[in-house]
């Protein structure tokens, strides 16, 4: 059975999302839950819930078929579609940090390109679950917990950072804080990616913020269309870059 909704998970959203599952279960079991317990309950609960949930949405978002499988599509595999979208605009074994790292699956996903990755999370929890998902994938991804806005690294440390559906949790009064801290671990040319949804994250702000502490905006996308949040919107891709200084 874990074979099973393994391989079928892998094939929609990709190995890393399927070897996060695993993982998951794997954190529970270490905090004493029993695996049979576990995979009993998703046999039983699993398609039910699924299928709850999908009708549910179609009735309240009257999204097409077609529209939810692109907005679950991005909301589970959406690794998948963020590398490719900006992996060839990176040099090969470029130093990345994922903020807001998660469970760590973007990160992995990064790793396994051959980058250099550091992913961080508020969430001790979240980062322990992220060494296991990098161990099952046999990648290596520098995974460890911050509090607060300062990131703990040196100046000019990455050459490129990724954002993604975590400034819409950020405090309004701390998004400067975070855009000069993106800004002083990035090296000059370095990339920002920033990806989150249209509608919740407050955009307005992100760009304001990004905007006084220096960075140039290259471009803005919107990527899927999604529904999250209880709301129907796009998630949107915005790419920044830190220009080097030109004496004045």
């Amino acid at each position: 059975m874990v074979l099973d909704f393994y391989d079928r998970i892998a094939n929609l959203f990709g190995v890393e999302r399927a070897a996060s599952c695993m993982a998951e279960i794997q954190y529970l079991m270490d905090k004493g839950y029993d695996e049979e317990h576990i995979l009993t309950l998703l046999k039983d609960y699993a398609l039910p819930v699924g299928v709850f949930y999908i009708l549910s949405v179609l009735v309240r978002s009257r999204l097409s078929v077609d529209d939810l499988r692109s907005s679950l599509s991005f909301l589970f595999g959406g690794h998948r579609i963020i590398v490719e979208k900006v992996a060839g605009l990176l040099k090969p074994h470029s130093r990345i940090l994922d903020f807001g790292c998660g469970q760590g699956i973007l990160s992995c996903s990064l790793a396994m390109r051959g980058f250099e990755v550091y992913g961080v999370d508020i969430s001790p929890e979240a980062i322990q679950i992220a060494n296991k998902l990098a161990e099952n994938l046999k990648c290596k991804v520098y995974f460890q917990s911050i509090d607060g806005g300062t990131i703990p690294f040196p100046d000019g440390y990455f050459d490129a950072i990724f954002c993604v559906w975590t400034l819409h949790e950020i405090p309004q009064n701390q998004m400067l804080v975070i855009s000069r801290e993106f800004h002083r671990v990035l090296r000059e040319e370095g990339y920002l990616f920033i990806i989150d949804q249209e509608n919740v994250a407050p955009f307005e702000l992100i760009k304001a913020s990004m905007n006084k502490v220096g960075f140039e905006l290259c471009s803005e996308i919107g990527v899927s269309p999604v529904y999250d949040h209880g709301k129907m919107s796009k998630a949107i891709l915005i790419e920044y870059v830190k220009r080097k200084q030109v004496p004045k």
